[in-house]
């Protein structure tokens, strides 16, 4: 692996522009094999029926190489949930804190070949995003357009086309089971930002519910739980250059399984927003808790991995 061919410091940034040309490679022809997928789709007047599984042969081998090369390459490994068991015959709402982009690549890790193939609900303007903007709406991933309460105020007429964009977002995922993945917090963690929203959370920013009740507007009756993911880096948060580069500490992966009240498993309506955001509130509120739960298990792993070994008996000291 390169971290042991190259193991100086001076190296690392090396290893980093070597993993840079390797991922980007790696979405380059699959972004072009998923373009020729929907172009052909488009002229031949295929369904996304069609379609689907085979962008997903693509996106699932996106998914392989890249942890194929943070693997055996750079020598990364994440401590995944074993106990979350593959169900693939079912619809999944999966939520995850957010720290780094490093996130997506541990949560991709721990739910590829346990459920289908993740659609990430991503904000509008990141469609214009060379190559995988576009290749992200081929394969059907939500681009949401979210309008504020000052515009809305002004232009009225834009009311209601945040869930008409979602709905018709989600019409490929209604056919066949489907997993939809979402970072709540709708911005990376970090203390400044925790701070200035007054987070009355220890871990977590002020959740975006809106978006997750315009999934299960758009989706009614295919949810029954929602799949819980904590994420928690043992020493420090890394970010996507220290991946690249190597510098990766160990990284815990939680899995829990939320029940999703009956009320909210139907169709609903916007009056039911207010109490689904106060159900969603008392959620968090949990979440938070066990994520600090979580990143004090993972210390006193780390803290027991690196303790001195009693060379008599072989014993952690």
């Amino acid at each position: 692996m390169l971290v042991k061919w190259l193991p100086w410091p001076w190296a690392k940034p090396f290893i980093g522009l070597l993993s840079l040309v390797f991922v980007n490679s790696n979405i380059l022809v699959c972004g072009i094999a998923i373009h020729a997928i929907g172009l052909f789709g488009w002229l031949t007047g295929k369904s996304s029926a069609w379609s689907r599984p085979k962008v997903d042969i693509w996106y699932r081998g996106w998914v392989r190489a890249c942890e194929w090369w943070f693997h055996r390459m750079l020598g990364v490994t994440w401590q995944l949930d074993e106990s979350f068991k593959p169900k693939a015959d079912q619809w999944h709402l999966i939520i995850a804190n957010h720290q780094t982009w490093v996130d997506a690549f541990v949560l991709l890790a721990q739910v590829q070949g346990r459920v289908p193939m993740p659609r990430i609900f991503m904000k509008d303007t990141l469609g214009w995003l060379p190559l995988v903007g576009s290749a992200t709406k081929i394969m059907g991933f939500p681009h949401v357009k979210r309008y504020s309460k000052a515009k809305l105020a002004r232009h009225p007429e834009l009311m209601g086309k945040d869930l008409a964009t979602t709905q018709k977002s989600c019409e490929s995922l209604m056919s066949s089971p489907s997993a939809v993945m979402s970072f709540v917090e709708g911005t990376r963690f970090t203390l400044a930002k925790h701070k200035a929203q007054q987070s009355p959370y220890e871990k977590l920013l002020r959740p975006k519910a809106g978006g997750i009740f315009m999934v299960l507007q758009a989706m009614p009756g295919k949810f029954t739980r929602i799949t819980d993911v904590n994420i928690v880096y043992g020493d420090k948060v890394v970010s996507y250059w220290d991946l690249l580069c190597g510098r990766v500490g160990p990284v815990q992966v939680r899995v829990r399984h939320v029940p999703l009240p009956v009320r909210f498993q139907g169709a609903l309506s916007e009056q039911d927003k207010s109490e689904f955001f106060e159900w969603f509130n008392g959620y968090w509120q949990g979440k938070d808790d066990s994520l600090v739960a979580d990143e004090a298990d993972c210390s006193i792993l780390e803290m027991n991995r690196n303790a001195p070994i009693n060379g008599e008996n072989g014993l952690q000291s």
